[in-house]
C-alpha cells in the first residue's frame, strides 16, 4: 500500500502541529505551552471538521481539541503525564496527513479493446 502527503493547508497544519508536539517533549517556558495549546486546539479543530465523514477520526480530534484547549484548558501538572498524550497525539496527526494512493486493480490479463473503424459506413 503506497502512501502520499495531503500537499494543502490541512496537512501543513498537522505536520507543523505534530512537530510542535514532538518538540514539547523538552522542557520549555510557558509562554511555550500556551503557544503550544493554541497551535494544536486550531490543528484539531480544522481536522475535525475536515473529517466528520469519518467518526473515529472526529471524535479522536475533538478529544484532542478538548485537551490542548486555551480557553478552558486541562491541566494535568506533571511532565511525566503530558509526555505520553504529547507522543500520541503527534502520531496521529502525522498518521492523518498521509492518505492511501488509489491504484488500479491488477487484471493480468487485460486485452485492449481495439475500436473497429468501418471507413465507408461513416455518417456525416
Amino acid at each position: 500500500m503506497e502512501y502520499a502527503f495531503q500537499k494543502d493547508f490541512y496537512g501543513y497544519m498537522a505536520v507543523s502541529c505534530a512537530l510542535a508536539l514532538i518538540i514539547a517533549i523538552f522542557p520549555f517556558e510557558g509562554w511555550f505551552y500556551d503557544y503550544l495549546r493554541l497551535l494544536v486546539f486550531i490543528g484539531a479543530v480544522l481536522t475535525a471538521t475536515k473529517s466528520l465523514k469519518k467518526p473515529f477520526v472526529l471524535l479522536s480530534f475533538v478529544l484532542i481539541a478538548y485537551l490542548f484547549n486555551p480557553i478552558f484548558p486541562v491541566h494535568l501538572y506533571q511532565k511525566s503525564i503530558w509526555f505520553p498524550v504529547d507522543v500520541i497525539c503527534a502520531l496521529m496527526f502525522m498518521a492523518n496527513t498521509f492518505r492511501t494512493k488509489k491504484t488500479e486493480p491488477f487484471i493480468p490479463y487485460k486485452r485492449k479493446k481495439t475500436i473497429k473503424s468501418y471507413g465507408r459506413d461513416r455518417k456525416y
